[in-house]
Protein backbone atom coordinates (compact mmCIF):
# COMPACT_ATOMS: atom_id res chain seq x y z
CA UNK A 1 0.00 0.00 0.00
CA UNK A 2 0.99 3.74 -1.01
CA UNK A 3 0.53 7.37 -0.07
CA UNK A 4 -1.62 8.01 -3.42
CA UNK A 5 0.81 10.92 -5.11
CA UNK A 6 -2.26 12.98 -5.31
CA UNK A 7 -2.85 14.39 -1.83
CA UNK A 8 -1.90 17.74 -0.08
CA UNK A 9 -2.28 18.64 3.32
CA UNK A 10 -2.94 21.72 4.73
CA UNK A 11 -4.11 23.29 8.37
CA UNK A 12 -7.68 23.34 9.03
CA UNK A 13 -7.99 26.25 11.30
CA UNK A 14 -4.62 27.00 12.20
CA UNK A 15 -5.05 30.00 14.77
CA UNK A 16 -7.80 28.11 16.64
CA UNK A 17 -6.95 24.47 16.28
CA UNK A 18 -3.44 24.16 14.94
CA UNK A 19 -3.52 20.26 15.64
CA UNK A 20 -6.57 19.72 13.26
CA UNK A 21 -5.03 19.28 9.66
CA UNK A 22 -7.10 18.62 6.39
CA UNK A 23 -5.82 15.86 3.68
CA UNK A 24 -7.26 16.50 0.40
CA UNK A 25 -6.88 14.34 -2.97
CA UNK A 26 -7.29 16.90 -5.12
CA UNK A 27 -7.94 15.07 -7.89
CA UNK A 28 -10.58 13.20 -6.27
CA UNK A 29 -11.99 15.58 -4.05
CA UNK A 30 -12.34 13.53 -1.10
CA UNK A 31 -11.28 15.15 1.93
CA UNK A 32 -10.58 13.86 5.68
CA UNK A 33 -10.16 15.88 9.09
CA UNK A 34 -6.70 14.31 10.63
CA UNK A 35 -4.66 15.16 13.73
CA UNK A 36 -0.97 15.38 12.91
CA UNK A 37 -0.73 11.68 14.37
CA UNK A 38 -1.85 10.63 10.83
CA UNK A 39 0.79 12.41 9.11
CA UNK A 40 3.04 10.72 11.27
CA UNK A 41 1.51 7.56 10.10
CA UNK A 42 1.56 8.12 6.64
CA UNK A 43 5.42 9.23 6.48
CA UNK A 44 5.83 5.57 7.72
CA UNK A 45 7.06 6.78 11.68
CA UNK A 46 7.19 3.99 14.06
CA UNK A 47 4.52 4.30 16.21
CA UNK A 48 3.07 2.08 19.19
CA UNK A 49 1.04 -0.40 17.78
CA UNK A 50 -1.69 0.76 20.94
CA UNK A 51 -1.44 4.48 19.43
CA UNK A 52 -5.00 5.70 18.60
CA UNK A 53 -5.38 8.36 15.43
CA UNK A 54 -7.83 10.96 15.35
CA UNK A 55 -9.86 11.60 12.40
CA UNK A 56 -12.94 13.45 11.44
CA UNK A 57 -15.36 13.08 8.63
CA UNK A 58 -15.41 16.58 6.85
CA UNK A 59 -15.98 15.88 3.38
CA UNK A 60 -19.42 17.26 2.33
CA UNK A 61 -20.75 17.36 -1.65
CA UNK A 62 -20.23 21.24 -1.17
CA UNK A 63 -21.97 22.12 -4.66
CA UNK A 64 -25.15 20.96 -3.93
CA UNK A 65 -25.25 24.93 -1.67
CA UNK A 66 -25.04 26.12 -5.53
CA UNK A 67 -23.35 26.32 -8.80
CA UNK A 68 -20.86 28.97 -7.33
CA UNK A 69 -21.11 27.92 -3.37
CA UNK A 70 -17.63 26.91 -1.95
CA UNK A 71 -16.70 23.90 -4.25
CA UNK A 72 -13.96 22.35 -1.84
CA UNK A 73 -15.96 20.24 -0.68
CA UNK A 74 -15.09 20.05 3.00
CA UNK A 75 -15.98 21.89 6.28
CA UNK A 76 -13.84 24.49 6.37
CA UNK A 77 -14.47 25.72 10.26
CA UNK A 78 -12.50 23.10 12.21
CA UNK A 79 -13.95 24.04 15.43
CA UNK A 80 -17.37 22.87 13.80
CA UNK A 81 -15.89 19.36 12.06
CA UNK A 82 -18.05 17.53 14.97
CA UNK A 83 -17.34 14.55 17.07
CA UNK A 84 -13.12 12.60 16.71
CA UNK A 85 -12.92 9.74 16.43
CA UNK A 86 -10.28 7.79 17.61
CA UNK A 87 -9.18 4.80 15.02
CA UNK A 88 -6.94 2.65 15.73
CA UNK A 89 -3.97 1.96 13.07
CA UNK A 90 -6.31 -1.06 11.48
CA UNK A 91 -9.14 0.90 11.21
CA UNK A 92 -7.59 4.30 10.08
CA UNK A 93 -5.29 2.30 7.21
CA UNK A 94 -8.90 0.75 6.00
CA UNK A 95 -10.42 4.56 6.29
CA UNK A 96 -7.66 6.32 4.44
CA UNK A 97 -8.17 3.51 1.84
CA UNK A 98 -11.61 4.53 1.38
CA UNK A 99 -10.70 8.40 0.76
CA UNK A 100 -8.17 7.23 -1.65
CA UNK A 101 -5.00 8.37 0.59
CA UNK A 102 -3.59 5.26 0.28
CA UNK A 103 -3.78 3.60 -2.97
CA UNK A 104 -2.76 -0.42 -3.52
CA UNK A 105 -2.47 -0.44 -7.36
CA UNK A 106 -1.98 2.50 -9.13
CA UNK A 107 -3.33 1.56 -12.20
CA UNK A 108 -6.76 0.73 -11.03
CA UNK A 109 -7.01 4.10 -9.30
CA UNK A 110 -6.34 5.67 -12.52
CA UNK A 111 -8.76 3.78 -14.31
CA UNK A 112 -11.14 5.12 -11.92
CA UNK A 113 -11.02 8.49 -13.94
CA UNK A 114 -13.54 7.53 -16.71
CA UNK A 115 -16.85 8.43 -17.35
CA UNK A 116 -19.54 7.50 -15.46
CA UNK A 117 -21.48 4.75 -17.15
CA UNK A 118 -24.81 5.29 -15.47
CA UNK A 119 -26.71 7.07 -13.01
CA UNK A 120 -25.91 4.75 -10.25
CA UNK A 121 -21.95 4.29 -11.14
CA UNK A 122 -20.38 5.12 -7.97
CA UNK A 123 -17.01 3.26 -8.76
CA UNK A 124 -16.00 5.78 -11.88
CA UNK A 125 -15.86 9.16 -10.76
CA UNK A 126 -16.68 10.84 -13.88
CA UNK A 127 -16.83 14.79 -14.93
CA UNK A 128 -18.56 17.66 -12.68
CA UNK A 129 -22.24 17.71 -14.66
CA UNK A 130 -22.48 13.50 -14.21
CA UNK A 131 -21.02 14.37 -10.53
CA UNK A 132 -23.45 16.96 -9.57
CA UNK A 133 -26.51 14.84 -12.19
CA UNK A 134 -26.16 11.76 -9.74
CA UNK A 135 -26.17 13.92 -6.14
CA UNK A 136 -29.11 15.87 -7.27
CA UNK A 137 -31.41 13.10 -9.03
CA UNK A 138 -29.97 10.25 -6.75
CA UNK A 139 -29.73 12.11 -3.11
CA UNK A 140 -31.83 15.38 -3.62
CA UNK A 141 -34.61 13.97 -5.54
CA UNK A 142 -34.83 17.39 -7.67
CA UNK A 143 -33.98 18.32 -11.31
CA UNK A 144 -31.36 19.75 -12.46
CA UNK A 145 -32.54 22.15 -14.81
CA UNK A 146 -34.50 23.52 -12.03
CA UNK A 147 -31.65 23.44 -9.71
CA UNK A 148 -29.21 25.31 -12.02
CA UNK A 149 -32.39 28.32 -12.32
CA UNK A 150 -31.97 28.56 -8.69
CA UNK A 151 -28.64 29.02 -8.80
CA UNK A 152 -28.68 32.01 -10.96
CA UNK A 153 -31.67 33.78 -10.98
CA UNK A 154 -34.38 35.04 -8.34
CA UNK A 155 -37.01 32.99 -6.96
CA UNK A 156 -38.89 34.59 -9.98
CA UNK A 157 -36.63 33.90 -12.66
CA UNK A 158 -36.83 37.43 -13.82
CA UNK A 159 -33.61 38.85 -12.24
CA UNK A 160 -29.70 37.81 -11.73
CA UNK A 161 -29.30 36.94 -7.75
CA UNK A 162 -27.26 39.59 -5.88
CA UNK A 163 -26.51 36.92 -2.95
CA UNK A 164 -23.73 35.03 -4.74
CA UNK A 165 -21.17 35.22 -7.55
CA UNK A 166 -23.49 35.56 -10.34
CA UNK A 167 -24.48 38.88 -8.71
CA UNK A 168 -21.61 39.98 -8.21
CA UNK A 169 -19.10 39.00 -10.79
CA UNK A 170 -21.48 38.07 -13.72
CA UNK A 171 -24.53 40.59 -13.40
CA UNK A 172 -21.86 43.54 -12.22
CA UNK A 173 -20.03 42.87 -15.81
CA UNK A 174 -22.98 42.61 -17.82
CA UNK A 175 -24.42 45.55 -16.73
CA UNK A 176 -21.04 47.66 -17.91
CA UNK A 177 -20.55 45.12 -20.62
CA UNK A 178 -23.70 44.97 -22.37
CA UNK A 179 -24.18 48.81 -23.23
CA UNK A 180 -20.67 49.16 -24.40
CA UNK A 181 -21.15 46.71 -27.53
CA UNK A 182 -24.97 46.87 -28.18
CA UNK A 183 -26.38 49.52 -29.50
CA UNK A 184 -30.30 50.95 -30.45
CA UNK A 185 -31.56 49.31 -33.03
CA UNK A 186 -29.62 46.45 -33.36
CA UNK A 187 -30.69 42.64 -34.53
CA UNK A 188 -29.93 40.35 -31.90
CA UNK A 189 -29.64 36.86 -31.38
CA UNK A 190 -29.41 35.39 -28.06
CA UNK A 191 -28.19 31.32 -28.55
CA UNK A 192 -29.39 29.45 -25.17
CA UNK A 193 -31.16 32.16 -23.19
CA UNK A 194 -32.38 30.05 -20.48
CA UNK A 195 -35.44 31.90 -18.90
CA UNK A 196 -34.41 35.26 -20.90
CA UNK A 197 -33.30 37.76 -18.08
CA UNK A 198 -30.05 38.63 -19.96
CA UNK A 199 -31.98 38.67 -23.62
CA UNK A 200 -34.40 41.07 -21.91
CA UNK A 201 -31.46 43.51 -20.39
CA UNK A 202 -30.42 43.42 -24.28
CA UNK A 203 -34.11 43.83 -25.58
CA UNK A 204 -33.55 47.43 -22.81
CA UNK A 205 -30.74 48.67 -24.60
CA UNK A 206 -33.03 49.18 -27.83
CA UNK A 207 -31.85 46.19 -29.56
CA UNK A 208 -34.28 43.82 -31.22
CA UNK A 209 -33.78 40.27 -29.97
CA UNK A 210 -35.02 37.18 -30.21
CA UNK A 211 -33.62 34.40 -27.76
CA UNK A 212 -33.57 30.79 -28.18
CA UNK A 213 -33.41 27.55 -26.09
CA UNK A 214 -34.27 23.85 -26.22
CA UNK A 215 -35.91 24.39 -23.24
CA UNK A 216 -39.69 24.87 -23.35
CA UNK A 217 -39.95 25.37 -19.39
CA UNK A 218 -37.46 28.20 -19.75
CA UNK A 219 -39.11 29.94 -22.82
CA UNK A 220 -41.79 29.57 -20.76
CA UNK A 221 -40.55 31.39 -18.23
CA UNK A 222 -39.03 34.40 -19.85
CA UNK A 223 -42.52 34.81 -22.29
CA UNK A 224 -44.11 35.83 -18.71
CA UNK A 225 -42.24 39.35 -18.71
CA UNK A 226 -40.99 39.84 -22.00
CA UNK A 227 -39.79 43.31 -21.71
CA UNK A 228 -39.49 43.84 -25.46
CA UNK A 229 -38.03 40.77 -26.60
CA UNK A 230 -39.28 37.48 -28.45
CA UNK A 231 -38.40 34.22 -27.51
CA UNK A 232 -38.58 30.16 -29.52
CA UNK A 233 -38.05 27.13 -28.56
CA UNK A 234 -35.47 25.69 -30.87
CA UNK A 235 -33.42 22.55 -30.70
CA UNK A 236 -30.28 23.89 -30.98
CA UNK A 237 -28.88 20.69 -31.46
CA UNK A 238 -29.91 20.46 -34.58
CA UNK A 239 -27.98 21.86 -38.04
CA UNK A 240 -31.03 23.55 -39.32
CA UNK A 241 -32.12 25.33 -35.78
CA UNK A 242 -30.90 28.66 -37.35
CA UNK A 243 -32.13 28.08 -40.79
CA UNK A 244 -34.96 30.12 -41.52
CA UNK A 245 -33.14 33.30 -40.25
CA UNK A 246 -31.73 35.13 -43.46
CA UNK A 247 -27.92 35.24 -44.57
CA UNK A 248 -25.90 37.85 -43.08
CA UNK A 249 -28.95 39.69 -41.17
CA UNK A 250 -27.49 40.01 -37.46
CA UNK A 251 -25.57 42.68 -35.57
CA UNK A 252 -24.88 40.76 -32.45
CA UNK A 253 -25.05 36.95 -31.23
CA UNK A 254 -24.84 36.17 -27.80
CA UNK A 255 -24.33 32.94 -25.93
CA UNK A 256 -23.63 32.74 -22.14
CA UNK A 257 -22.88 29.43 -19.85
CA UNK A 258 -24.08 27.51 -23.00
CA UNK A 259 -21.35 27.28 -25.39
CA UNK A 260 -19.61 24.82 -23.21
CA UNK A 261 -21.34 22.17 -24.26
CA UNK A 262 -20.21 22.17 -27.42
CA UNK A 263 -16.75 21.03 -25.98
CA UNK A 264 -17.81 19.33 -23.25
CA UNK A 265 -21.47 17.47 -23.73
CA UNK A 266 -23.68 17.54 -20.59
CA UNK A 267 -24.49 14.05 -22.24
CA UNK A 268 -21.64 12.04 -24.08
CA UNK A 269 -23.72 9.75 -25.65
CA UNK A 270 -25.11 13.09 -27.18
CA UNK A 271 -22.02 15.07 -28.60
CA UNK A 272 -22.88 18.79 -30.60
CA UNK A 273 -20.95 19.72 -33.60
CA UNK A 274 -19.49 23.21 -32.51
CA UNK A 275 -18.00 23.12 -36.60
CA UNK A 276 -22.09 23.23 -37.26
CA UNK A 277 -23.05 26.08 -34.93
CA UNK A 278 -19.65 28.35 -35.53
CA UNK A 279 -20.76 27.90 -39.27
CA UNK A 280 -24.44 28.66 -38.99
CA UNK A 281 -22.85 31.85 -36.60
CA UNK A 282 -20.88 32.78 -39.57
CA UNK A 283 -23.71 32.91 -42.19
CA UNK A 284 -26.50 34.99 -40.65
CA UNK A 285 -24.51 37.58 -38.94
CA UNK A 286 -23.54 40.72 -41.26
CA UNK A 287 -20.20 41.63 -42.28
CA UNK A 288 -19.82 44.05 -39.73
CA UNK A 289 -21.47 41.78 -37.28
CA UNK A 290 -19.76 39.99 -34.13
CA UNK A 291 -19.87 37.07 -32.02
CA UNK A 292 -20.10 37.81 -28.01
CA UNK A 293 -19.34 35.12 -25.79
CA UNK A 294 -19.33 34.81 -22.27
CA UNK A 295 -18.18 31.32 -20.35
CA UNK A 296 -16.62 29.70 -17.66
CA UNK A 297 -13.30 30.72 -17.27
CA UNK A 298 -10.86 28.09 -18.75
CA UNK A 299 -8.64 28.02 -15.73
CA UNK A 300 -10.20 28.45 -12.14
CA UNK A 301 -13.73 27.69 -12.95
CA UNK A 302 -15.00 25.39 -9.86
CA UNK A 303 -11.27 25.17 -8.31
CA UNK A 304 -11.17 24.74 -4.85
CA UNK A 305 -11.14 27.68 -2.91
CA UNK A 306 -8.23 27.33 -0.50
CA UNK A 307 -5.63 29.68 2.27
CA UNK A 308 -7.00 32.71 4.09
CA UNK A 309 -9.75 34.97 2.76
CA UNK A 310 -6.86 37.80 1.96
CA UNK A 311 -4.62 35.76 0.29
CA UNK A 312 -6.64 32.72 -1.23
CA UNK A 313 -4.66 30.17 -3.58
CA UNK A 314 -5.89 27.18 -5.51
CA UNK A 315 -4.68 23.87 -6.99
CA UNK A 316 -4.98 23.11 -10.77
CA UNK A 317 -5.51 19.61 -11.74
CA UNK A 318 -6.07 19.51 -15.86
CA UNK A 319 -6.48 21.71 -18.13
CA UNK A 320 -5.86 20.25 -21.79
CA UNK A 321 -7.29 17.39 -21.28
CA UNK A 322 -10.55 17.68 -19.61
CA UNK A 323 -11.63 14.55 -17.43
CA UNK A 324 -13.85 16.64 -14.43
CA UNK A 325 -13.72 20.28 -15.63
CA UNK A 326 -16.61 20.84 -18.05
CA UNK A 327 -15.10 23.53 -19.87
CA UNK A 328 -12.94 23.64 -22.70
CA UNK A 329 -8.88 25.50 -22.31
CA UNK A 330 -9.00 28.66 -23.99
CA UNK A 331 -6.80 27.46 -27.29
CA UNK A 332 -9.61 24.88 -28.35
CA UNK A 333 -12.13 27.47 -27.55
CA UNK A 334 -10.96 29.81 -29.61
CA UNK A 335 -9.27 27.90 -32.78
CA UNK A 336 -13.03 26.74 -33.44
CA UNK A 337 -13.72 30.42 -34.33
CA UNK A 338 -10.35 31.18 -35.62
CA UNK A 339 -9.99 28.55 -37.76
CA UNK A 340 -13.62 29.85 -39.46
CA UNK A 341 -12.74 33.37 -40.72
CA UNK A 342 -12.82 35.05 -37.29
CA UNK A 343 -10.51 37.22 -35.28
CA UNK A 344 -10.36 38.06 -31.24
CA UNK A 345 -11.09 41.37 -31.12
CA UNK A 346 -11.64 41.79 -27.71
CA UNK A 347 -11.07 39.53 -24.24
CA UNK A 348 -11.42 40.25 -20.54
CA UNK A 349 -11.54 37.86 -17.17
CA UNK A 350 -14.29 39.08 -15.06
CA UNK A 351 -13.57 39.84 -11.32
CA UNK A 352 -16.06 40.62 -8.54
CA UNK A 353 -17.37 43.19 -7.79
CA UNK A 354 -16.75 43.98 -3.98
CA UNK A 355 -19.63 46.45 -3.93
CA UNK A 356 -22.11 42.85 -3.55
CA UNK A 357 -22.23 42.91 0.33
CA UNK A 358 -24.37 40.19 0.09
CA UNK A 359 -22.39 37.37 -1.07
CA UNK A 360 -19.52 34.95 1.37
CA UNK A 361 -16.08 36.75 2.35
CA UNK A 362 -14.42 33.98 1.07
CA UNK A 363 -16.57 33.47 -1.89
CA UNK A 364 -15.68 37.29 -2.89
CA UNK A 365 -11.88 37.32 -2.05
CA UNK A 366 -11.77 34.19 -4.42
CA UNK A 367 -13.44 35.69 -7.06
CA UNK A 368 -11.60 39.04 -7.20
CA UNK A 369 -8.14 37.21 -7.58
CA UNK A 370 -8.97 34.49 -10.17
CA UNK A 371 -11.28 35.28 -12.49
CA UNK A 372 -14.52 32.68 -12.78
CA UNK A 373 -15.73 33.89 -16.59
CA UNK A 374 -14.27 34.96 -19.70
CA UNK A 375 -16.12 36.94 -22.03
CA UNK A 376 -14.61 36.85 -25.95
CA UNK A 377 -15.49 39.47 -28.98
CA UNK A 378 -15.28 37.53 -32.15
CA UNK A 379 -15.18 39.48 -35.85
CA UNK A 380 -14.94 38.29 -39.08
CA UNK A 381 -11.60 39.04 -39.92
CA UNK A 382 -12.00 40.47 -43.23
CA UNK A 383 -13.22 43.71 -41.07
CA UNK A 384 -10.39 44.09 -39.57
Amino acid sequence: MKVCPDIICFPGSPEAYPDRWVLMNVFTRDCLGIGPEVIEFLSGAEISRKSTYRTWEIWRFSHKDGLLADPSRFCRDAGSWGEVSNMTGESLHELLKEKCILIEDKKKYRARFSPKKSLLDTENLGNYHEQLGQHLLTIERTSPSHWWLAQKFNSDRQEIRDDNLYGAVQKSFLMDWLPRKIKNGQKVLDLGCGPGVITKMIAQLGANVLGVDPNKDFIELAQKEPKGARFETRNLDSPNALADIPSHSLDIIFMSDALLFYFVPYQREKPLSVQSLVEEIRRVLKPSGIFLSLEPHPVFFLLPWLGDSDHPFTVVTEYLNAQWRINPPLQKLTTAFLKNGFMISDLEELSANPIFQKVDHKALAFAKEFPLWLALEFRLFCNR
